[in-house]
């Protein structure tokens, strides 16, 4: 007994040590930030990912820094990253506006179907996280009713009825949130590097130019081979090109 609780008392100062000293490094990085030292602050935002450690606010100070230093490509690559964990921040979203004036491609998107935008919307409405504390709550409110089936003879078919309601919202909030996940962890997107690069009609160097597109612009990513990715523009339009001219999201 006595070993677990050392063991238990090691891991939680272990535990305290490391979150403490990520704080700090974040302090840090930020008071650099301050005082515009922009590249100094990147460093060690980048020391914080390398170690695991990533947040919305990480990806969006590394992306305002690089803002600062008029790096467009990447700083709509971390304020993309910083988006995909907070989908609904209206800083990030008004600065992935603002950074996208910068850059020469002007792409009207093609309007969305109602439905995708509704579950979109529903999608972004929660994070993550929240969307399993919702799952589990859901879920206890259906065992109660489980519950209260079994154990009360009265109104035995509203306590069906609430238990086929709730456990119908449960496997609904576990597809969302399983989905939100997956938005989250899937590299589906990328922001081209190449200051200038050929839309290909094929995974071929010899094939026509459709259209051509320049750093900074985001793409939907689709097929890919050895050495060319399938895109998608906002506007629909799709094509090849080298995956050496892009970075994932």
């Amino acid at each position: 007994m006595k070993k677990l609780l050392s063991t238990l008392l090691f891991s939680f100062i272990i535990s305290f040590s490391l979150f403490a000293n990520v704080e700090n490094t974040f302090q840090q990085a930020n008071e650099l930030y301050s005082n515009g030292e922009y590249t100094q602050a990147i460093e060690l935002y980048d020391s914080l990912i390398n170690s695991n450690v990533s947040s919305a606010n990480i990806y969006y100070n590394i992306g305002n820094s690089y803002f600062k230093l008029d790096d467009i490509p990447n700083a709509i690559l971390y304020f993309e990253k910083a988006k995909k964990i907070e989908p609904n921040n209206l800083d990030i979203i008004y600065n992935i506006e603002l950074a996208n004036t910068r850059i020469a491609d002007k792409i009207e998107q093609v309007p969305q179907f109602f439905l995708k935008t509704i579950y979109l919307t529903t999608l972004n409405s929660l994070t993550e996280k929240q969307w399993t504390t919702v799952n589990i709550s859901l879920f206890i409110i259906f065992l109660i009713f489980i519950v209260l089936f079994y154990t009360r003879s009265n109104n035995r078919k509203l306590w069906l009825s609430f238990s086929i309601v709730f456990i119908i919202l449960t496997f609904t909030s576990g597809i969302i949130g399983f989905q939100s996940y997956k938005q989250k962890t899937t590299h589906n997107t990328a922001i081209i590097f190449t200051p200038t690069i050929d839309i290909k009609s094929a995974p071929d160097t010899k094939s026509n130019t459709i259209f051509i597109l320049h750093q900074g612009t985001k793409i939907s990513l689709l097929e890919k081979t050895a050495q060319w990715q399938k895109v998608r523009i906002a506007s629909g339009s799709e094509g090849w090109l080298k995956t050496n001219n892009i970075i994932e999201i």
